[in-house]
């Protein structure tokens, strides 16, 4: 009994499985299961050669050919491909592939082709005329394939009762014939084509966005007044603002709040819009004098120089990315040169501060400046002694690689020129030179220097510092305003909630 079927082509419904269509191969009726050579699942060939079904599985079992049908078409394909006399055949219409399928169904019925339950494999039912009754009708989709069209392999016509089999054939209602009338290329696509890629790059290149939008505009030209005024009223974007940008109070202030009683052609503005006006060297010694009488002397200065530096200097260094506690095999290395005035006090504290922070330090001191020494100097590098720093006293000695920033504190005002031919000065800027690393001058002078830093840090209130100094910053010493009104200087803070501002240049 089971040989019978054994070789028949056949479409299995397994329901949430999906379709299946293959040749049987083997029937196990112990094991209830069927095996199916070259199967397709859902239109698509398998990858095996052979896959088993449990009658559990399988919901409906449609025979599509029979062993000697598939047989005798193998044959005559045979015969097809050895004859060497050409065939001429008749363009394919609709109306001929329907009649053609009808032709088909016949034979089909009139041969017995019958129903095989899915729960016994084998059983068959038999009408009340005495007929098998179909219990599926062939697939659609391999009548059209037949006839050289493409259609989709879920595609089914199937037909229940022998006075409904007209209807499903050709005689259907207007809504069923708009089916086939479908264009199968749109609708039925090819197995064989699901593999290709879309180009949507391809694709996308075709579309010209700048004509479409010329083409509405020019429809939109000759209509009323308020179907214009709906299409050019489309919402725009919110702004973004920055993390340090207020969203209601975005305008940016013109306020003077300082008043120091000079004329001066130089003035510099905040990130707030606050005026900061340059002030003359008399002016500053005049304030440095009053800071002294009332104790606030150049130790104080430089312990928050030295702090305001060290942000600064680490901002060049790369921030917390360099510092991180996995990154101590390679932690950066800062070279501070320092000089014979009291810029080299704020330099030693900063060299401090950045040991304090875990970066390697360098302090360039030369060895004449040890006659002439302050008591703050002298404090300073002892202090830095503790940290363990290297200092040294000649250029030569200065590391020639691996340097990550340079802070510049040989000079100031007072005597910048004399320093400048000191060869010790020359040795120390020689080197900085053939340097690719920052560099972060400390209240350099207001003259063009001679090795031209990236960021320049001045206390107090800033000096008319030429454009070759870089980023001017101000940092906040703490001096009280009493102090800034005995020399005559109208005083109000500029640093809000920061300790060290950036300063621009007003046009």
């Amino acid at each position: 009994m089971c040989a019978y079927w054994i070789g028949c082509r056949v479409s299995l419904d397994c329901g949430g499985l999906g379709h299946f269509q293959g040749i049987i191969s083997s029937v196990d009726l112990s094991d209830h299961s069927i095996t199916l050579k070259d199967p397709f699942q859902n239109g698509v060939p398998c990858k095996v050669k052979q896959t088993t079904l449990r009658g559990n599985d399988i919901l409906d079992l449609t025979i599509l050919e029979k062993k000697s049908e598939i047989e005798a078409s193998r044959a005559k394909s045979a015969e097809t491909d050895q004859s060497t006399v050409l065939e001429v055949k008749k363009p394919k219409t609709r109306q001929n592939v329907k009649r053609q399928i009808s032709k088909e169904q016949k034979n089909y019925d009139s041969d017995g082709g019958g129903y095989v339950g899915a729960a016994s494999g084998v059983d068959t039912k038999k009408s009340g005329n005495g007929g098998r009754e179909v219990g599926f009708q062939p697939l659609m989709s391999l009548m059209l394939e037949k006839q050289g069209f493409r259609t989709s392999p879920k595609k089914e016509v199937r037909s229940r009762t022998p006075n409904n089999r007209n209807a499903a054939m050709g005689a259907t209602t207007p809504n069923k014939r708009d089916r086939f009338r479908k264009d199968e290329d749109c609708f039925s696509p090819s197995v064989f084509d699901m593999n290709e890629e879309f180009d949507f790059e391809k694709n996308l290149a075709m579309f010209d966005k700048e004509g479409v939008m010329a083409e509405i505009d020019q429809k939109l030209s000759n209509k009323p007044d308020i179907i214009r005024l709906v299409d050019c009223n489309i919402r725009k974007p919110e702004p973004k603002y920055r993390h340090d940008e207020n969203v209601l109070g975005n305008q940016v202030m013109n306020c003077r709040q300082i008043e120091t009683g000079e004329v001066m052609e130089t003035e510099y503005s905040t990130d707030a819009g606050l005026i900061v006006p340059a002030i003359s060297l008399s002016m500053r010694e005049r304030l440095l004098n009053v800071l002294s009488d009332h104790g606030f002397d150049i130790s104080k200065q430089a312990e928050l120089m030295g702090r305001a530096a060290t942000d600064l200097c680490l901002q060049l260094l790369g921030g917390a990315h360099r510092l991180a506690a996995n990154n101590a095999h390679q932690l950066p290395l800062a070279v501070i040169l320092c000089g014979a005035s009291k810029s080299a006090v704020y330099g030693l504290s900063t060299a401090r501060h950045l040991a304090g922070h875990g970066v390697r330090t360098q302090v360039y001191l030369p060895e004449t400046m040890g006659r002439h020494q302050s008591p703050q100097l002298e404090q300073e590098l002892r202090l830095y002694r503790l940290t363990g720093g290297k200092v040294v006293t000649k250029a030569k000695d200065l590391p020639s690689i691996s340097v990550d920033a340079v802070v510049n504190a040989l000079e100031d005002e007072e005597m910048c020129f004399q320093q400048r031919i000191q060869p010790w000065h020359r040795g120390a800027v020689a080197w900085a030179q053939n340097l690719k690393a920052p560099v972060l001058a400390i209240d350099p002078p207001p003259e063009i220097p001679v090795l031209v830093p990236r960021r320049s840090l001045v206390g107090l209130l800033p000096l008319a510092q030429p454009a070759q100094c870089g980023q001017l910053f101000l940092a906040n010493l703490g001096v009280p305003k009493n102090l800034f009104k005995e020399v005559g200087i109208k005083y109000t803070s500029p640093f809000g909630s920061k300790f060290v501002i950036p300063l621009y240049p007003c046009s």
